[in-house]
């Protein structure tokens, strides 16, 4: 089994898949979003200089730009819309991409699709979303194989993401385990790459957690992956989850910095502390709160990259505290980790 992180192609992101180290990389198929922001051609141009700057060499990438489609042509260099002008950028880098495509897409956006796939012979990732489904196993079939049609690709060479979207709540899980079962019934009536089961439940704001407070919140994501995996025949699918972010990315608008925070992955639970403020002093607080709670100590603390960030912190022996972005970085870096070592060792994540 295989583990499918759906991370935002942001600089915390892109820092924590550096920092990984070589056992965690060879297990993980990460899958980066490019979401609307600002101007497009800063978008996907900040996403591509992350990109140069940040990802590993040998480390294969899938990249999703379907939110991207309607705001037209990039400019600035290379040709096309998002997804043809990373292709040709990574290209350029030496980086090998595999583009993220639905069989919603329209044509045009497919033809990028094909056109990418085809410069860099790395296959394709067909998402499909488990609340948006035609009406029976024919018509999916029927989908499916139109638009792995479009983008010139074969199941064999491509990998399909069912995706759960968020799953705020148990009863959420329990409505979907069904549908996920049935749809990965059918799945396994073609010869894909890989099948794996996506979902996120960490919620979309930490309001509601009480400030200086370890807060467990449930990986229903998790709960998700092993319903289905006990009730569908044969192999589990691969897992796959959003990291420590909420699946729907926040609106592009411009916001006043929130609260620091960490999310650390412990078992069942992200365990969250967040501060009142956003400042530097504040970073440091919530890293000495985390590394005194019994969950720091009871977790392989040496696990990743981002647990000796945290810990310097905590001990005071770092040059600086940190931004936002260093935080994202430390907790996916100890996602990526965690999810990883449960996977080789327990044989779930």
């Amino acid at each position: 089994m295989e583990y499918v992180p759906i991370l935002r192609g942001k600089a915390g992101e892109f820092i924590a898949l550096r920092n990984t180290s070589a056992d965690v990389q060879a297990h993980i198929r990460p899958l980066l979003e490019v979401h609307p922001d600002q101007r497009l051609a800063d978008v996907v141009r900040t996403f591509a200089r992350h990109a140069g700057e940040h990802l590993p060499a040998d480390l294969t990438v899938t990249v999703d730009c379907g939110q991207l489609w309607q705001h037209g042509a990039v400019g600035t260099g290379f040709r096309g819309h998002a997804m043809l002008w990373l292709s040709d950028f990574f290209k350029d880098w030496l980086h090998t991409l595999i583009p993220a495509f639905r069989t919603t897409d329209p044509a045009g956006s497919l033809d990028e699709i094909r056109q990418t796939q085809l410069a860099h012979g790395a296959g394709g990732c067909l998402r499909i979303d488990l609340y948006h489904l035609p009406d029976g196993p024919r018509a999916l079939t029927e989908d499916v194989l139109g638009a792995l049609n479009s983008v010139a690709l074969k199941p064999q060479d491509t990998d399909l993401l069912l995706d759960a979207g968020y799953l705020p709540d148990g009863d959420t899980v329990t409505a979907l385990v069904p549908r996920a079962v049935e749809v990965l019934t059918w799945a396994r009536t073609l010869p894909w790459r890989h099948i794996a089961l996506a979902g996120g439940a960490f919620p979309p704001t930490l309001r509601r957690v009480a400030p200086h407070v370890l807060t467990a919140l449930r990986r229903y994501d998790l709960d998700l992956w092993e319903h289905v995996a006990r009730r569908a025949a044969g192999p589990p699918p691969d897992f796959g989850d959003h990291g420590v972010t909420h699946p729907d990315p926040p609106a592009p608008t411009r916001v006043r910095a929130a609260p620091a925070n960490l999310r650390y992955t412990s078992g069942r639970h992200w365990h969250v502390v967040r501060a009142v403020g956003a400042a530097g002093v504040d970073t440091l607080r919530v890293c000495r709160q985390l590394a005194q709670a019994d969950v720091w100590c009871n977790t392989h603390t040496n696990l990743s990259w981002g647990d000796g960030e945290i810990r310097i912190r905590a001990s005071g022996l770092a040059d600086g505290p940190g931004g936002p972005s260093q935080r994202r970085a430390w907790e996916t870096s100890h996602h990526l980790a965690a999810v990883t070592r449960s996977i080789a060792e327990r044989g779930r994540p």
